[in-house]
């Protein structure tokens, strides 16, 4: 399949609270390998279509984090459903 160049008819769903707590996980933990190997400390990351430092990357994964955790909070934690009396 050729790559998009629009998103023209792309549809999805938000993604559900399960999700983005799946996200942030994943970036928890890239934060966490990151801060504690000595090992990568003069290693590049690609982000995009940038190459960049560890420090680069660090500050690239807390923006990402900030991102997740707004669209976490912004996600209802519950909603009203509507009962008749032919419900009960």
């Amino acid at each position: 399949m050729p790559d998009l160049t629009s998103f023209d008819g792309v549809f999805g769903t938000p993604r559900s609270p399960e999700q983005l707590l799946a996200i942030l996980e994943k970036i928890d933990l890239a934060i966490y390998n990151l801060l504690n190997t000595d090992k990568n400390a003069g290693v590049t990351y690609r982000v995009g279509d940038r190459i960049v430092d560890r420090d680069g990357y660090l500050a690239w994964l807390l923006q990402a984090r900030r991102l997740y955790g707004q669209l976490l909070a912004s996600v209802p934690v519950w909603s009203v459903s509507r009962w008749t009396d032919e419900d009960m």
